[in-house]
């Protein structure tokens, strides 16, 4: 796979992140007050994620993946239906998500080992992602009756964004 299209999938999947966070804030707004400010950085942390992959996309001349801006819709639907479902659903979708996302760094990291610049920006923004995952996981407390349920529907929304992105 070619550096261009790892970067065209970063930046897509990026967007759906900042779609999930957005819908988890719309919720939180309403429901789960304390936990707003901690929801909003997370997003804005996505949101510089996207424009690091964004600009770098740029730098190579290099075209986003086509219909990015759906893959935000598809999280911000996806962040407000888990977020009705609890904080302790949202820490679930966000320990599930971010765990997937270190895993796909780590995988893609060796193919950008030309590529010192573009390496040291996704380890920058692996870090940001361990934090929402240990984040995630501390909101998700231990094991509730409905953990297996959102995290087979964060999986499958992160694999299938990621199939997605590939294709377009």
């Amino acid at each position: 796979m070619s550096i261009e299209k790892e970067l065209r999938i970063m930046h897509a999947c990026e967007m759906g992140a900042v779609g999930v966070y957005r819908g988890h804030k719309c919720v939180a707004r309403y429901f789960f007050r304390k936990n707003l400010a901690e929801l909003d950085n997370m997003r804005f942390h996505e949101k510089d994620h996207a424009a690091i992959f964004s600009s770098l996309l740029k730098e190579r001349n290099a075209r986003l993946c086509l219909g990015h801006q759906l893959f935000f819709l598809g999280g911000l639907i996806y962040g407000v239906a888990v977020g009705f479902l609890g904080l302790r659903a949202i820490g679930t979708s966000t320990y599930t998500i971010e765990r997937i996302v270190d895993e796909e760094f780590d995988i893609a990291l060796p193919k950008f080992y030309r590529e010192k610049t573009i390496s040291d920006k996704i380890r920058a923004v692996q870090l940001e992602e361990k934090e929402h995952r240990d984040s995630g996981l501390e909101l998700a407390g231990e094991q509730y009756f409905l953990s297996g349920f959102v995290e087979t529907i964060a999986k499958t929304g992160a694999y299938t964004a990621k199939f997605l992105a590939s294709s377009l």
